[in-house]
């Protein structure tokens, strides 16, 4: 029972991170289209529908630790996130990144990047650590946990082609990010660029994994 009201209460703290995130970036924006068609945005967005989900199992009394669906669905947010945590520290802090360049304040725009960037992330994980059962993945999940990722790049396209523009801090206008753009490194570079990535994902996925089940016989 004491386990159950920490983890209600360790849920509750992660969406109010990652609403407060999710809203100083959209209230402070010029552009909210723009802005939630960002991987960031949209991966807080994930996590945030499945910790809803989560709680109103818990409220409900259902047993949803003991489902495979669960597992399947709370490794693939938490990659999703993690992507985010790793890609914003490792190659867009160097770079002086900034989500939107028309935050009205330094203060907005270091607490929207700072919450959906790292704090929401870091609170998506421990969650995983502190609260899930260990030993539930399976050593194909991470495959599935790749239509995450995948699937953006389907959108970023299908943004672009109905339209959409993004403000261009990720390195391209029309598409995001410099490695989607096949009209600045061509299509054989996004193919390249996608193929290497997918395959990083792939790796931290399996890491996950493997820390997963020694955590599973540790216990």
């Amino acid at each position: 029972m004491k386990e159950r009201r920490l983890s209600i209460i360790f849920k509750l703290l992660v969406v109010l991170c990652l609403l407060t995130g999710i809203l100083l970036n959209v209230i402070h924006t010029t552009s909210i289209i723009a802005i939630l068609s960002y991987y960031t945005l949209q991966s807080n967005i994930i996590c945030l529908a499945m910790f809803l989900g989560t709680i109103v199992a818990i409220v409900l009394k259902k047993d949803y630790r003991s489902s495979n669906i669960y597992y399947l669905l709370k490794g693939a947010v938490t990659i999703a996130i993690i992507i985010t945590i790793i890609t914003y520290h490792v190659a867009l802090v160097p770079n002086n990144f900034n989500m939107d360049m028309a935050y009205t304040t330094n203060t907005n725009r270091y607490w929207a990047n700072l919450f959906v960037h790292a704090i929401s992330p870091i609170m998506v994980i421990g969650d995983y650590i502190l609260f899930d059962n260990k030993g539930n993945f399976k050593n194909y999940y991470p495959l599935i946990w790749l239509f995450i990722p995948l699937g953006y790049v389907i959108y970023v396209y299908v943004y672009h082609a109905l339209g959409g523009r993004f403000y261009g801090i990720g390195g391209s206008r029309e598409f995001a990010y410099k490695f989607l753009d096949y009209k600045q490194i061509g299509y054989i570079g996004v193919i390249k660029s996608i193929v290497i990535i997918a395959g990083l994902i792939l790796i931290i996925s399996y890491i996950l994994v493997f820390l997963d089940r020694r955590k599973e016989n540790k216990q």
